[in-house]
C-alpha cells in the first residue's frame, strides 16, 4: 500500500476517533470563567463590519493580542448567535484537525532521510510501518489525553486551539522548505530562503499562530531543533549563521509580540505577583511543573481549573527539591545517551522551549500552572512514548506478544476516553466546574466560591448565592468582591439595609472601590435618598470617569429632583463612555421631549432604533406625526 494513503488514512482514523469522544463537549454551557469576557459579554463580537477588524487588532484588554481568536468567535457568533453548542462544536473541529496534522506531522519527520537514530529503532518493519506506528500512537496520545480537555471544552481557550494549528502548519510547511532546499541543492539551482514560496508560507502561519496566542513564541527555537534532528541541517558550527539568519524573521515577530503581550499584562494589573516574588521563588516553581505536567502525562488524575500560585516556597522543601533533582538528572543522563539515540534529546529540547513562554519565569496572573500550558508541550514526551511502542513491536517476534502490546494500546485508549469524558464534564457548566473544585480544594481556590455565588445568582438562587459569599468571607473577611456580590443578591431579594452593610464593608476595605459606591447610590436611589444617591455616583465617577453606570444612575437620580438638564448631561457622559446604550438614547429622547427639543429627541430615538431597539423605533415617528 502507497505510505502516503496510509498516513492519510491513519490519520483520518485517529482524527475521527478523537472527534467521537471529545463529541461530548458539545452539549457543555459557557461557564463565568472568562467567557463572557471572550462570548457572552462581548459586544464586539456581535458584528463583522470593519469597526470589529480594526478592534480585533487593536484590542488589548484580555491582556493579549489575538485578532483570530477575536475573529473566530464573531463568526461563530455571526452562525450561533449565544448558542453554545455552536462554539464547542468548532472547538471540537479544531482539536480534531490538530490531531490529523500531529499524525501527518509526525510521519513527514521520522520519514526524513536524516532521521537515522529513528530508522534503527524501526527498521526491522517493512516499508517502514514503525513509523506509523510511533505516528498513530503519539496521534491517539494527543487526541484522547484528558489534559487537553481544558484545552477545548473551555470556550475561551479557543486560542489554544487556534496557536497550535498555526503552530503545527508553520512546522509543516518549514519541513517542506526544507525537503525543497535540499532539492535544490542537489540540482545545483540554488535559491534565497527570503523568495521561496514554502519558507514564506511557514512564516505566515507562525504569525498567524502568534495573532491566535502569545506562547507560539517559541517556534524559531522548535525549527532550530529540527534543524539539528531529524533534518540534520546543523553539522557544525559553521552551519549556525545560516540557520540563525534564516530565522531572524521569526524572531523579530516574537520578540515585538512578547513585548506587546507584557505591556498588556502589565496594563490590566496581571503583574503583581511578578514583582512580590524573588526569581529564584519562579525558577523552583517553574522546575516543579516541569516535572508536575509530566506526572499529569503519565497519570491523568486530580486534573484542575486552577493550579493556586503556592505561599511559600523554599528549595529545601522536597515539593521542590525533589523536582529540581528530577530535571538536572534526566538532563544529563539524556546528554550521555544522545549520540546513541539522537531523538530523545530534540523531545526533551521541545518539551522545554515550547513550556518555556508559561512557567512563570516572567509570571503573569496567580496560578503556578494550567492544564491548557500542556496543549502543545505534550507533542514531545507523546512522540517518546509511541517511539518506544514501535520499538517495542520491532523487538517481540511472536503474535502473542504482539497482541498483548495491542491489548495494552487498547486499554490505554479506552482508560484516556473514560477520563476525558468525565473530565469533560467539569466543564458542563459553571456550577458544575465550581463544585468540582470546591471539592477538590475547599480552602486554597477560594475564588471557587465567590464564581460559584455569581452563577448562582444569574440562576436567581440568591440564598444560595449568598450562603458561598458568606462562606468565603468566613475564609477571608477583606474579600471586596464577596461584599459586593452579597450585596447585590441582597439588593435582588430587596434585603436593602442588608445590601448597605455589605457596600459599607467593601468601601471600609477599599474606599477606591468605584463599584461599591455605584452600587451602594442605587440602593440610596431606592430607598428615594436621592442626595445621598448622587453623593456616591459623584465619589464613583471621581474614582472612575468612564464608569457609564454611575452616569446612568446619577442621571436617574437628578430627573426625580427635577434637574432636568444635569440629567441630560450625564447620559451625554455615559454615551461618551459607551456609545451604545440604548437606554441612554431612550431616556436622553425623552427628556429632550420633555423640553420641546423635538429634533434632539427624533436623533436620540433614530440612534436607538439603529441600536435595534423597537421602542426607539416607534418614538422617532411619534415627533414626526406631531410636526
Amino acid at each position: 500500500m502507497d505510505p502516503r494513503c496510509v498516513s492519510r488514512r491513519l490519520a483520518y482514523g485517529v482524527a475521527l476517533l478523537t472527534l467521537l469522544v471529545y463529541g461530548m463537549a458539545i452539549f457543555n454551557g459557557f461557564v463565568n470563567l472568562d467567557d463572557d469576557v471572550y462570548v457572552y459579554g462581548n459586544r464586539h463580537i456581535q458584528s463583522l463590519k470593519p469597526a470589529f477588524f480594526r478592534w480585533a487588532f487593536s484590542d488589548l484588554s484580555a491582556g493579549f493580542w489575538h485578532p483570530l481568536t477575536w475573529i473566530s468567535y464573531a463568526v461563530d457568533y455571526a452562525l450561533w448567535g449565544l448558542n453554545p453548542m455552536g462554539y464547542h462544536l468548532t472547538a471540537i473541529m479544531l482539536h480534531a484537525l490538530n490531531t490529523w496534522l500531529v499524525v501527518r506531522l509526525i510521519v513527514k519527520l521520522l520519514k526524513h532521510p536524516s532521521a537515522t537514530e529513528t530508522a534503527s529503532w524501526l527498521k526491522p518493519f517493512p516499508e517502514g510501518w514503525g513509523v506509523f506506528i510511533a505516528a498513530g500512537v503519539t496521534g491517539l496520545l494527543f487526541g484522547l489525553h484528558p489534559l487537553h480537555v481544558e484545552s477545548v471544552a473551555w470556550v475561551s481557550e479557543r486560542k489554544d486551539l487556534l496557536c497550535a494549528l498555526f503552530f503545527l502548519l508553520s512546522i509543516t510547511t518549514y519541513a517542506d522548505f526544507v525537503r525543497h532546499s535540499a532539492e535544490s541543492v542537489s540540482q545545483q539551482h540554488v535559491q534565497p530562503f527570503w523568495r521561496k514560496r514554502k519558507y514564506l508560507l511557514s512564516l505566515g502561519m507562525f504569525v498567524c499562530a502568534l495573532a491566535s496566542k502569545t506562547m507560539a513564541v517559541s517556534l524559531p527555537l522548535v525549527l532550530l531543533i529540527l534543524d539539528f534532528y531529524p533534518f540534520g541541517r546543523i553539522k557544525s558550527s559553521k552551519d549556525w549563521n545560516g540557520m540563525l539568519l534564516e530565522k531572524l524573521p521569526f524572531v523579530l515577530a516574537s520578540l515585538i509580540i512578547s513585548v506587546v503581550s507584557i505591556s498588556a499584562q502589565h496594563s490590566i494589573g496581571a503583574l503583581p505577583l511578578m514583582a512580590s516574588t524573588t526569581l529564584d521563588s519562579r525558577l523552583l516553581v517553574a522546575f516543579h511543573a516541569i516535572a508536575a505536567y509530566l506526572e499529569k502525562m503519565l497519570i491523568p488524575l486530580d486534573l484542575m481549573p486552577v493550579y493556586p500560585y503556592p505561599q511559600e516556597v523554599r528549595l529545601l522543601d522536597p515539593v521542590y527539591a525533589i523536582p529540581l533533582l528530577f530535571f538536572f538528572v534526566i538532563s544529563i543522563a539524556i546528554a550521555r545517551v544522545t549520540s546513541r539515540w539522537r531523538a530523545l534529546l530534540p523531545v526533551w529540547l521541545y518539551y522545554l522551549v515550547t513550556l518555556l513562554p508559561v512557567l512563570g519565569i516572567v509570571q503573569v496572573g496567580a496560578y503556578s500552572m494550567a492544564d491548557r500550558f500542556t496543549y502543545l508541550p505534550s507533542l514531545g514526551p507523546f512522540l517518546l512514548v509511541g517511539l518506544l511502542v514501535a520499538w517495542a513491536w520491532s523487538t517481540v517476534k511472536n503474535g502473542a506478544g504482539k497482541n498483548s502490546i495491542a491489548a495494552v494500546g487498547i486499554i490505554l485508549c479506552l482508560s484516556l476516553s473514560i477520563l476525558t469524558l468525565k473530565q469533560i464534564t467539569v466543564w458542563r457548566s459553571s456550577i458544575d466546574l465550581w463544585n468540582y473544585v470546591i471539592e477538590n480544594e475547599p480552602r486554597r481556590i477560594l475564588s471557587a466560591y465567590l464564581n460559584r455565588g455569581v452563577a448562582f445568582g444569574d440562576r436567581r438562587e440568591f440564598d444560595r448565592a449568598i450562603a458561598d459569599f458568606t462562606t468565603l468571607l468566613s475564609y477571608d473577611t477583606r474579600s471586596v468582591d464577596a461584599y459586593l456580590n452579597r450585596g447585590m443578591a441582597h439588593v435582588a431579594m430587596a434585603e436593602y439595609d442588608k445590601a448597605l452593610a455589605d457596600y459599607d464593608a467593601a468601601i471600609a476595605v477599599k474606599p477606591e472601590f468605584a463599584d461599591a459606591y455605584t452600587n451602594r447610590g442605587s440602593v440610596f436611589l431606592r430607598k428615594k435618598d436621592f442626595d445621598r444617591a448622587i453623593a456616591d455616583y459623584d465619589r464613583a465617577i471621581a474614582l472612575r470617569p468612564w464608569l457609564s453606570a454611575a452616569y446612568l444612575n446619577r442621571a436617574l437620580a437628578h430627573v426625580e429632583k427635577g434637574a432636568v438638564d444635569l440629567a441630560i448631561k450625564d447620559y451625554d457622559d455615559a454615551l461618551k463612555s459607551n456609545p451604545v446604550l440604548v437606554n441612554a438614547y431612550l431616556k436622553r429622547g425623552d427628556l429632550h421631549m420633555k423640553k420641546g427639543s423635538i429634533e434632539r429627541a427624533v436623533l436620540d430615538y433614530q440612534n436607538a432604533c439603529r441600536l435595534g431597539s423597537e421602542l426607539g423605533c416607534r418614538k422617532a415617528l411619534m415627533p414626526l406625526s406631531l410636526q
